[in-house]
């Protein structure tokens, strides 16, 4: 009876904590329902009281409405309903519902990750399919949208034509217009401006059959920039720029019309660049300065004030551009939109190539490629692959004769240039004989001439290494696309053979483990190399991230062991190194830690960096078993680990003994 009692006391305790619990998390959901509207928070109410009386089923289906409902607004609640939908549909065999939470959870994480976003909706349009489901109106068009931000137009386009095809045989007009007015963006992205146009024309029938007044001035907008477009290819023909004109005036009564602000700014803000082109600059300072009137989108404005600036260049209004190119400075520091600050810098430039400042002019261009060099390595990072543009062997040997031919006219400025300086010169010697004051005044004169003329041609040889750097950008882009897609496909077809075939060999099986992690490992082999190369020089900053990264990811597959990465507070942490140097120095201390992690066995592994009178010091250890140096025969890591420091001008040593753990030692 004793027992029984103390039993029953346990069980009433835990009921008690459970319904504690329960309360707590129903009343921070309740929190959560104030933060959604009046209309959403009463059909989020409604549907949490029908959950009670539900069937299985029914749940399945208020899970999905919840999780819609709260998407956007509190999306680890979203991520809950999702997760429970997932779980429940599969133990209920419904698999149309299982698609429903994939698609759920492809809308939640589409604002915080594309990759698992496109990953989420893959497999909801899988499971769709089988089951011709009503969201394959959507699910297309989502995936299409996410294809455009990876600048995969052709993957863009096939989606967005599979949603056109499905929304027509269901007869869903408003997103047979969406559709459409899509398929033209991509178009214009893809520089088909003929193909823009059509596509465009063809939504913007149906949208005023709909009478559907945003849509129809989306439509004369793109209309409008694709007209634009095409006027600049066609050697600037006028009666085209009038068509861009034209559509973009009628995007403009639209907008006005349905308060869409947005859209009215920036067609405001294309017809002024029309203008500008068209060199008529009074009506180009009219629209643009009516873009910037427009209330809000002050984060977008910096370019808009930069186009200001550059009108007033033209006009030689050199006072008013310094002060609205200043502005525009000022905006995109606050708002910290670098793209625009980028343009921002080049019209600085240009403004003090047209006073003679070359001095002021030099030091603006170099913040312009600063950035510009900047943005293209963070473009790198997240993989940007322009599929549309991909250049044939043949087309890349042309363009690097044309930046030779290029090179070498300029080469052939700069000795003209010379041989004038020289002419200068002894012209002085000659006047000299006239008179000893004029020949003073002529010295004075040829050495400002000079100094110019250093100036220029500092401006040409950053202008000639931009060209240099943009073209291994091209090649590391190539090997990123070409090689590494390749090996990416190598991994995918391993894998398919791995579960679409029932291999019995374990040899075999074995056998196609090794090759697909050996092929991963060539893919962060290949990353690791892309990355040196798109840098004229590495950072300490960089290197320590890079190194970082790497323990970060060990971590990860060896999480009984202890990582740590150490930098003493006397290691100048401005130093930079060149390319071949920091690759190096990664690839040691990377080639250290695998050789501890593979033979060491190791409770603890620490990477420590120090400067060691005047030189640099990196030293990896651990805690791992050891071994006698004069027995263990040099291979070919460590052999390939010296030559590397070696030629990098530095010396690499290596104290190990049995049972006392391993230190490898660089010293630059």
């Amino acid at each position: 009876m004793l027992f029984l009692f103390l039993n029953m006391k346990r069980y009433c305790f835990f009921f008690t904590v459970f319904c504690l619990f329960n309360s707590v998390s129903f009343a921070q959901e309740n929190l959560k329902i104030s933060a959604l509207s009046k209309d959403d928070s009463s059909k989020v109410l409604k549907l949490k009281k029908n959950l009670k009386s539900a069937s299985d089923l029914q749940k399945l289906n208020i899970y999905y409405q919840l999780g819609l409902l709260y998407a956007g607004h509190d999306d680890s609640l979203a991520n809950m309903y999702a997760d429970m939908l997932l779980e429940k549909s599969k133990s209920a065999h419904a698999e149309s519902q299982s698609g429903n939470a994939y698609y759920l959870k492809g809308k939640i994480t589409e604002s915080t990750s594309s990759v698992k976003s496109l990953e989420y909706f893959k497999q909801a349009t899988e499971i769709f399919e089988k089951h011709n489901d009503s969201l394959l109106k959507d699910v297309y068009f989502e995936q299409a949208n996410i294809h455009i931000l990876f600048s995969e137009f052709p993957e863009a386009l096939k989606f967005g034509l599979k949603s056109l095809e499905y929304n027509k045989v269901n007869a869903i007009d408003k997103n047979i217009q969406r559709d459409m007015s899509f398929i033209g963006y991509v178009h214009d992205r893809m520089y088909e401006f003929k193909e823009s146009i059509k596509w465009n024309r063809e939504a913007l029938k149906l949208a005023k059959k709909l009478n559907d007044k945003s849509s129809e001035a989306l439509c004369y907008g793109r209309i409008g920039i694709a007209f634009d477009e095409l006027a600049e290819k066609d050697n600037f023909n006028k009666r085209l720029f009038d068509s861009a004109l034209y559509y973009n005036q009628k995007a403009v009564k639209l907008s006005l019309q349905t308060h869409d602000l947005s859209l009215l700014r920036r067609t405001y803000s294309n017809i002024g660049n029309t203008y500008s082109k068209l060199k008529n600059y009074e009506k180009a300072e009219e629209y643009t300065l009516k873009s910037l009137e427009v209330p809000g989108f002050e984060e977008n404005k910096g370019v808009t004030l930069v186009n200001l600036g550059k009108i007033y260049l033209e006009t030689n209004r050199y006072q008013e551009a310094k002060k609205i190119l200043d502005s525009a400075m000022q905006n995109t520091l606050k708002y910290g939109t670098r793209k625009f600050q980028l343009e921002a810098f080049y019209r600085f430039h240009e403004l003090d190539v047209k006073k003679g400042d070359y001095k002021s002019a030099l030091q603006n261009y170099i913040d312009y490629k600063s950035i510009e060099d900047s943005l293209l390595n963070e473009t790198k990072t997240k993989q940007i692959a322009e599929v549309s543009e991909r250049y044939k062997t043949a087309d890349k040997e042309r363009e690097i004769l044309i930046q030779r031919a290029d090179l070498a006219e300029k080469n052939l400025t700069i000795q003209k240039q010379n041989l004038q300086v020289l002419g200068l010169l002894a012209l002085a010697i000659v006047l000299s004989l006239i008179g000893f004051l004029f020949y003073n005044q002529q010295k004075l004169k040829n050495k400002q001439l000079h100094k110019e003329n250093e100036l220029k041609d500092a401006l040409i040889k950053i202008e000639t290494q931009s060209k240099l750097q943009e073209q291994r950008l091209r090649i590391s882009r190539d090997l990123h696309d070409n090689i590494g897609a390749q090996l990416a496909f190598i991994i995918s077809s391993i894998d398919n053979l791995k579960y679409g075939f029932n291999i019995q060999d374990e040899k075999l099986t074995k056998k196609l483990d090794g090759i697909s992690d050996f092929t991963s490992s060539t893919i962060y082999e290949l990353r690791d190399t892309i990355w040196a190369m798109n840098k004229s020089e590495i950072t300490f900053e960089d290197l320590q991230s890079r190194i970082s990264n790497y323990i970060d990811k060990a971590h990860v597959f060896e999480d009984k062991i202890n990582f740590s990465f150490n930098v003493a507070d006397d290691v100048d942490v401005t130093r930079k190194f060149t390319s071949v140097e920091g690759m190096n120095i990664h690839r040691v201390i990377q080639e250290a830690i695998h050789n501890s992690l593979k033979h060491a066995n190791p409770t603890q592994i620490q990477v420590d960096v120090s400067k060691k009178l005047h030189n640099l010091q990196f030293v990896v250890s651990d805690d791992g078993n050891g071994f006698n140096m004069k027995n263990v025969p040099q291979g070919n890591g460590l052999t390939n680990m010296n030559k590397r420091i070696q030629e990098i001008g530095g010396e690499l040593s290596i104290d190990s003994k049995e049972n006392t753990g391993t230190k490898v030692i660089i010293l630059l």
